[in-house]
């Protein structure tokens, strides 16, 4: 993974960019669309982690909104060879664009602390096992993070939102997957033996009970505690070796 910091460091690291302003006002405009290109665009998580290794080799630094928005902005509308991107960057579409970018930034940034969180959990205290993440694997697999513990592998799939409805948002992204793949059907998920045999641990951000740090709404440590119980319980860890955060008051 493109960042290596205890949980204590990325909250740190967090405060020191300036502040976010989540903003959960959607324009459908600027959203992709069942049986539609709109709204379609390359991998966001790719130019994310892009940044994050840039500020792992300047100093384990983490990076502000504004700079991931100039990041999307200049390889969508500059650096990509197509230039069907740049009406979302211009006019009435801008603000609705800007909004789709906070997402995944405040996205980006829960993931990744999530990350943070398993590996020193799970790699520095428990030494019990290895999580492993891959921005390909992320697009391509749907695989978030990877954790392998007593021989055994686990997906971890973290997500916002609540838990009933997440059923119905996974289908719906199925469906305009599959039409989008329908010519490279060859290059996905579906049908992969490997990926059947993993059991997926999940873990919901509740935006209204999250916990938040410089403006980002993050997983609290209460929920990745539980994660860390279940993935612990799957593996048959020995209760003697399991590490889970202190519960800050």
């Amino acid at each position: 993974m493109s960042v290596d910091m205890f949980e204590r460091r990325f909250r740190q690291e967090l405060m020191r960019v300036p502040e976010f302003t989540p903003n959960d006002t959607r324009d459908p405009r600027a959203w992709p669309r069942p049986n539609s290109s709109e709204g379609e665009f390359p991998a966001w998580r790719a130019l994310f982690d892009a940044l994050c290794l840039y500020g792992h080799s300047t100093g384990y630094q983490l990076f502000s909104f504004e700079k991931f928005l100039n990041q999307c902005e200049k390889a969508y509308t500059v650096d990509h060879p197509s230039d069907r991107f740049q009406r979302y960057f211009t006019g009435d579409l801008r603000d609705g664009m800007i909004q789709r970018v906070g997402v995944w930034y405040e996205a980006g940034m829960a993931e990744t602390y999530l990350y943070v969180c398993l590996v020193e959990a799970l790699e520095d205290h428990a030494k019990a096992g290895i999580v492993l993440y891959d921005p390909r694997a992320d697009w391509k697999l749907k695989a978030d993070t990877i954790v392998t513990m007593n021989g055994r592998t686990m997906r971890v799939s973290g997500y916002t939102g609540e838990t009933e409805d997440r059923a119905g948002i996974e289908q719906r992204r199925d469906g305009i997957e599959r039409e989008r793949k329908r010519n490279t059907a060859e290059s996905a998920h579906w049908d992969n033996a490997a990926l059947a045999s993993m059991p997926t641990f999940d873990i919901a951000l509740n935006k209204s009970d999250a916990q938040v740090v410089n403006g980002c709404r993050l997983f609290k440590l209460s929920s990745i505690n539980d994660l860390l119980d279940r993935l612990y319980d799957y593996a048959e860890v020995a209760s003697e070796i399991r590490w889970t955060f202190p519960l800050r008051s």
